[in-house]
């Protein structure tokens, strides 16, 4: 009905005009008449003039904004595939070889054409040079050297303290790239020393040293930092010292953004031009010429720019800005004309009906500018991997519903999704199929959803629905959910690979829950992490016990910090016995919490808390100081055992830590029994066996704690270099009335023995358990049988003891 008022409107006016024309005949002679219509021709073309150029202006600017965001958006994805080939190396716990590098490139930037090659620049010392100068002709470098630039070719490189060269290329094995040391190129040497001391990608225009087919020198090189893995890069001093080499790519300018206009769908009636960074240097106005024009005949100079029509803006590459210049096309629909003023001074007489006309053509073009604004709008509010809302949509519709939740009331309710297991599937099949993963998983939950609720992609593995318009918002969001999360579960096929995962949902329904965007989303992520909590792949409805439970563990957590500084936790001490002749060989510190308001807090309600706060670590070294400096007073051949939390095995000072609890408290390396649980073996494999081997050589003994409730692998008992097993106390208490549990620690004992380890049996409490765990070979035993925890001051110090735990075994 709007558009059919607006049309009748339009014919009144018309009409109006035709009827005004006669009027002034009539009432005038016939020259004031003709110098009257000249002068409304001549004004109404000059109001036309205006507007098209203000309108054309407006269009053009609007299509080539939209053009630069995708060609940014273009150039994004290859830097972001650089990047993940330094994910790579900073990931992989062994050194990449030479085949999975190039498998690796090649895969990574298939249907990519404007990647010329990409390499990898180690840092290699003046030592390692021989070593990598021999490992590259090993793997059919044939006469591999680092070489540097001198003059217009390349000779061998002088001994230097440290050089960049080309290790591995996607290049052929002929190439005389290989070797070429970027240190001894000035330009490209300012690049990886901007790259490495600002942690950047650092980009700059550059040319081949070995000539391309097509004659062509400019081009774009692209430089990636790679750290040595699980090092800081906090300050520039770190990242100096830590830096492993870099990860370089050469990009073909005009044909990496020939490519992206293609794939995108570029508008042909723009004309992108793309000029080298500014540097600072006086240029010509007739002299500069574009690296890349998308038109067939490009400005030749600054001046041909800035005598037309067009927009200027920046394409980021690194951390540098190339000038982009566009146009519009010749002869295309957004090159500026003025057909339609000439046609109004031409047409004097019709000069309404021309105006009309000319209304109706101006709509079209502000329907058109419409649409590119909406165009842009939603590439700013969707996610680019999976299509859908991003957050910024998700939030802006939330705070629409908060408005008419105020205003009529009506309620709707919010989920919040968290993948299970999604982290297990980047690190082992990497980020690739990842973001596959997440595709598919977006696909399901619109399957799932109605068409009238929002599902968007909050970042990562994180999506958010909203729901509305159910009589039962409760029974809604609870079916939904359930059908989400059977959903999820069902295995996804990636290629080369069959993946299980799920899914951890958190609801809230307003206004129950909340009546603005803050209080729900907090709520809804109480719920999602109860569902965490109970497991994983299940969905939770808010209420108010999560919120008393969370400021409860607020308070908690605020009163273990309050602890940890003023030393109002204890140690108390476990004795483990030998088997053999039933005699004391040390004890196990075990951490107590002495609330002052709550009394003795035991380690199951605040260990999991210290763990996820990161307050393990300095609790952990309270109670390795503690343990040490306890043990010392003992007699000397009662040893210390000393849990080790796998938050600790992150902290790089662990060993320094170690160190200085032995030194401070004077207590014998050997006397001190390092326990570990399988969990600090699954990640960092390389870096945990380098740190176990050094306190093996300090005389430090190793424990595997809880042996059975993990993963159990066998490898882990022949790949780290661990004294002992302790054996889980759930297989002791079915000892009694469960053969298997029998056949299992005899198989333990049968192990340890070959691989010369003693065995341990935690938790036993009775003379048949132990009389059992003797028969069975175990070397030492633990539990309630021989004593409970207690503080130091309480513990009987005065039994013999074994001279050698070695001896006991």
């Amino acid at each position: 009905m709007g558009d059919r008022d607006q049309n009748d409107q339009d014919r009144k006016r018309v009409t109006g005009g035709w009827r005004a024309a006669p009027l002034l005949g009539f009432y005038r002679p016939a020259l004031v008449a003709a110098g009257v219509g000249l002068l409304f021709s001549l004004a109404g073309a000059a109001a036309v003039a205006r507007w098209e150029d203000r309108v054309n202006r407006i269009e053009f600017e609007s299509a080539a904004e939209t053009e630069a965001i995708v060609m940014q958006n273009g150039m994004n994805e290859y830097i972001s595939r650089l990047v993940a080939l330094r994910t790579l190396f900073e990931s992989a716990n062994e050194e990449i070889t030479r085949s999975e590098f190039e498998t690796f490139s090649v895969r990574l930037f298939e249907r990519h054409p404007g990647m010329l090659r990409i390499a990898w620049l180690p840092r290699v010392n003046r030592k390692e040079r021989a070593e990598y100068e021999a490992a590259a002709v090993a793997d059919g470098i044939s006469s591999y050297r680092i070489k540097s630039l001198q003059g217009e070719g390349f000779g061998v490189a002088p001994q230097s303290d440290e050089y960049f060269p080309v290790f591995y290329s996607t290049q052929p094995k002929t190439s005389p790239v290989y070797g070429m040391d970027y240190a001894t190129i000035p330009e490209r040497r300012v690049a990886l020393e901007r790259a490495r001391d600002n942690d950047r990608i650092a980009g700059i225009r550059t040319r081949l040293y070995q000539q391309r087919e097509d004659g062509r020198l400019p081009d774009v090189l692209v430089a990636v930092p790679v750290y040595a893995k699980g090092t800081s890069r906090e300050t520039i001093a770190d990242r100096r010292r830590n830096l492993a080499g870099y990860v370089v790519g050469v990009f073909d300018l005009p044909l990496l953004m020939q490519g992206i206009r293609v794939t995108t769908g570029a508008n042909p009636a723009i004309s992108v031009n793309i000029y080298p960074p500014f540097t600072g240097q006086i240029i010509s106005l007739e002299e500069e010429l574009p690296d890349y024009s998308s038109a067939a005949t490009a400005p030749q100079s600054m001046r041909d720019v800035a005598r037309d029509l067009h927009w200027s803006g920046h394409l980021r590459i690194g951390d540098t800005d190339w000038q982009v210049r566009a146009m519009p096309t010749a002869g295309g629909p957004l090159e500026m004309t003025y057909d339609r003023a000439v046609a109004v001074i031409t047409v004097g007489i019709l000069l309404t009906l021309s105006l009309a006309t000319y209304l109706m053509l101006a709509s079209r073009n502000s329907r058109r500018l419409s649409l590119a604004n909406r165009r842009v709008l939603e590439l700013a509010q969707t996610d680019i991997l999976t299509g859908l809302p991003n957050r910024a949509f998700f939030l802006a519709r939330l705070d629409e519903l908060n408005g008419e939740l105020r205003d009529r009331g009506s309620t709707f309710s919010i989920q919040m999704l968290d993948l299970d297991r999604f982290k297990n599937v980047n690190d082992s099949l990497g980020h690739g199929a990842g973001d596959v993963l997440l595709r598919q998983v977006a696909q399901r939950l619109k399957s799932a959803v109605r068409a009238t609720d929002v599902l968007a992609r909050l970042g990562g593995d994180e999506f958010a629905i909203i729901q509305e318009g159910c009589e039962d918002q409760r029974i809604c969001s609870t079916e939904l959910a359930a059908r989400i999360a059977k959903l999820v579960a069902e295995p996804f096929l990636l290629p080369g690979h069959r993946v299980e995962i799920g899914t951890s949902i958190g609801i809230a329904i307003a206004p129950d829950h909340g009546s603005d965007q803050e209080q729900l989303l907090k709520k809804a992520d109480l719920a999602l992490y109860r569902s965490k909590s109970a497991g994983r792949n299940c969905f939770t409805i808010y209420d108010e016990a999560m919120s008393a439970e969370l400021e409860a563990r607020n308070t908690l957590e605020g009163d273990l910090r309050d602890a940890i500084a003023r030393c109002q936790l204890e140690v108390h001490y476990q004795p483990f016995m030998d088997a053999n002749n039933g005699a004391r060989r040390g004890f196990e510190a075990l951490v107590r919490w002495r609330h002052p308001a709550r009394g003795l807090i035991p380690p199951d309600q605040f260990i999991a808390l210290a763990e996820e706060t990161g307050l393990i670590v300095p609790l952990g070294e309270f109670v390795l100081r503690r343990a040490c400096a306890d043990a010392a007073t003992w007699p000397s051949g009662l040893m210390v055992a000393v849990n080790l939390s796998p938050i600790q095995f992150k902290e790089a000072d662990l060993f320094d830590v170690i160190c200085a609890a032995l030194r401070d408290s004077g207590l014998a390396p050997h006397r001190l029994e390092i326990e570990i649980t399988e969990s600090v073996l699954l990640e960092r494999g390389a870096e945990n066996h380098a740190f176990m081997e050094r306190l093996k050589h300090l005389g430090i003994e190793l424990a595997l704690d809880d042996f059975g409730t993990g993963y159990s692998s066998l490898s882990y008992l022949t790949a780290f270099p661990f004294d002992k097993i302790k054996i889980d106390k759930s297989f002791i208490r079915n000892l009694t009335h469960q053969p298997r549990s029998s056949a299992i620690i005899s198989s333990i004992v049968t192990l340890a023995r070959g691989l010369d380890m003693s065995v341990t049996a935690e938790g036993v409490e009775t003379s048949e358990e132990y009389e059992r765990l003797k028969a069975l070979g175990i070397n030492f035993a633990q539990g309630y049988l021989f004593g409970r925890p207690q503080p130091v001051g309480q513990i009987d110090l005065d039994e013999p003891v074994q001279s050698s735990q070695r001896d006991a075994a």
